[in-house]
């Protein structure tokens, strides 16, 4: 499980503690939801759960940018580590 991850269950987990906490202790009955309000609440779930794939999939991205970057900057230092070595010890010349 990445930081995201983490982050995200751990926000799930505190919001079913709210929830536990203001729903009386026997439950809400099943008719207590009108049909828009199930609706409604259908919507907000599955906005809910977009919501954490693009967030997953956003950190995915991020994670494989800082890692391009990282390389770059490797690859122009081992290039100027070469260069210097280079020209520090020159070629001979051809008779």
């Amino acid at each position: 499980m990445n930081p995201v991850e983490r982050l995200l269950q751990e926000e799930v987990t505190h919001f079913v503690d709210r929830l536990a906490s203001s729903i009386p202790p026997d439950g809400v009955a099943s008719h207590a939801l009108t049909a828009a309000a199930r609706i409604r609440l259908d919507d907000a779930e599955a906005q809910l759960a977009q919501a954490r794939a693009s967030l997953v999939e956003g950190y995915g991205c991020w994670r494989r940018a800082l890692e391009d970057v990282e390389n770059l900057w490797a690859l122009a230092a081992w290039r100027s580590t070469a260069a210097e070595e280079a020209s520090e010890h020159p070629a001979p010349l051809a008779a």
